[in-house]
């Protein structure tokens, strides 16, 4: 058993691994791992954090809605450098 400390409770064991080690971490190629052989920036990187995890989490939809937000992000910084709007010039 370990303490929580955020709850001053004794907290179960497997608990604890579940939180320290949980499932979405065991894939075959570590997200962190390709971001950083790729030289991702941290929106890019965040997108495929997300995408790579999302099916292993409790409430996974919300990893989806948060690469969604990235890749809008990413978008909207590419259109202003190159001078378009929804993939179109604005000359």
């Amino acid at each position: 058993m370990n303490y929580d400390h955020d709850h001053h409770d004794v907290v179960p064991e497997d608990d604890v691994n579940s939180v320290i080690d949980p499932v979405h971490y065991h894939l075959k190629k570590e997200p962190f791992d390709y971001i950083h052989d790729n030289d991702m920036g941290f929106a890019e990187g965040n997108v495929i954090k997300y995408i790579s995890r999302w099916r292993y989490k409790d409430g996974g939809l919300n990893d989806l809605y948060k690469a969604k937000q990235y890749i809008e992000m990413l978008i909207e910084k590419e259109e202003k450098q190159k001078g378009v709007k929804n993939g179109k010039s604005r000359s």
